[in-house]
This record gives C-alpha cells, sequence and structure tokens, in this order.
C-alpha cells in the first residue's frame, strides 16, 4: 500500500545554519549567521549549497577558508541524517559533518592534533605525495556494531587506494576526500567523494577491499583533507 502522505521538505538553508551555530561553537569558535546566509567565525565561513538529492534529510556544506577572498579554496561535503522528523535528521548530518569534514579544517588552522590525526607522506597511514589531515571514523549499526568503524580505524583505506585517488584529485594544494562504506545483507554502498564529487573508480576499489561484510546494516565514514603537495 502506498503511503499517500507526503514526504517533509528539506528545511531553509537559514535554519539548518542556525541548528548549526551551536553546534559548531562547542568544537571551536564563535558562530554568527550572517547574510547569504553564512556562518561565519573570524574568516572562516560555512554555507549550504544547493543539494543534490532529493532526500529531505540530505545536506551539502561549503567551508569557505576565507569568506573575504572569493579566490581562496573551499572544502565541499554532502552529509545526511537517518531521523524521520527534518530538523532531527538536520542536526544528526551536521554532527556527522562535523565530527568528520568541518574537524580536519580547524585542524589544518590550529595544527595542534587536537582535532584530527596528521600524517606525513611516508608514515604508516599517510597518503603518497600528500600531507593528510585525518579525521575519526564516525558511523552506526543496527546491532549496535563497530566493525565497519575499527576496519577504516585499523587499515587506514586511503593509504592503500591513494594511487586510485590520486588520479581523481583535481586541485594542486588542497582535496578533500570523504569514504564512506555501508552495507547490510545484499546491500552495499561504498562512496568515495573528491572534493564533494563522486569518484567512482575510487568508490569500486573501496567495496573490493576487506572490510566486514554483515547481515545487519552498518556504515562508517571519514574524511581526508590533503594538503600539499608534501
Amino acid at each position: 500500500m502506498i503511503d499517500p502522505r507526503p514526504l517533509p521538505q528539506p528545511l531553509p538553508a537559514e535554519r539548518v545554519l542556525e541548528l548549526a551555530a551551536p553546534m559548531l561553537a562547542e568544537v571551536g569558535g564563535e558562530w554568527q549567521l550572517t547574510d547569504g546566509p553564512m556562518l561565519r567565525s573570524g574568516s572562516l565561513g560555512v554555507r549550504v549549497l544547493p543539494a543534490d538529492s532529493d532526500d529531505y534529510r540530505h545536506l551539502d556544506l561549503e567551508i569557505l577558508l576565507n569568506v573575504d577572498r572569493p579566490d581562496a579554496p573551499t572544502v565541499v561535503d554532502c552529509t545526511l541524517g537517518l531521523a524521520a522528523d527534518p530538523v532531527e535528521a538536520a542536526r544528526q548530518a551536521i554532527q556527522a559533518w562535523i565530527e568528520t569534514c568541518l574537524v580536519t579544517v580547524l585542524e589544518m588552522i590550529e595544527q595542534q592534533g587536537r582535532l584530527a590525526n596528521h600524517f606525513s607522506s611516508g608514515d604508516q597511514g599517510g597518503f603518497a605525495g600528500w600531507h593528510a589531515i585525518v579525521s575519526n571514523v564516525t558511523g552506526w549499526s543496527v546491532d549496535g556494531s563497530q566493525g565497519k568503524q575499527e576496519w577504516f580505524a585499523e587499515a587506514m583505506p586511503w593509504s592503500t587506494l591513494a594511487p586510485v585517488i590520486t588520479a581523481g584529485l583535481d586541485r594542486p594544494y588542497l582535496n578533500g576526500v570523504r569514504m564512506l562504506v555501508g552495507q547490510g545483507g545484499d546491500f552495499t554502498e561504498c562512496e568515495v567523494r573528491i572534493n564533494g564529487q563522486r569518484h567512482e573508480p575510487s568508490a569500486a576499489a573501496l567495496a573490493a577491499l576487506d572490510w566486514p561484510r554483515t547481515d545487519r546494516f552498518g556504515l562508517a565514514r571519514t574524511f581526508v583533507l590533503l594538503v600539499g603537495p608534501d
């Protein structure tokens, strides 16, 4: 039977940023809502981009490294909440984005190892040719297990897949790479996005690695900010 009720609509960008402001402040900085709409903290800015998905729980977010310089690079990633309620789904999506994408940018600025991990090109877990700033791994599973998250942390697949990912890098100095594995039973979704765009060769290579397959669905994601070349 088809549910006749319409799906909720995505939240307006300004409402998303209102929800995000106190969440960002918990990580660092004072974030103020400005015209655009945009959140601003010093020279940093965060704004909501037009979504590349019809799912109301999906957000595309952009970090501006210098809001006063239009030529400065930005870091883009998309994120997804799981709740049926649009506000709660937005909070979940923002939190996942903070814990993966945003922390790598703030760590690049702070350089203290407080928010993310640093790997030089030649380190175990490094990314050949680049200095890599890698977030922690976030995720969830139906049964509460953390096998996929643990695999990401132990296997450090960005290092293994560096030759494939490198072919998709389209910037000379700063590239953001988001990696995601979601699987349960016969369903598998592996995704690698480079500067916000899907890179199918990298996604296929990630899908072929020996991460734990499970009967119940589980998901893990991490973000790698490549600064350099190293």
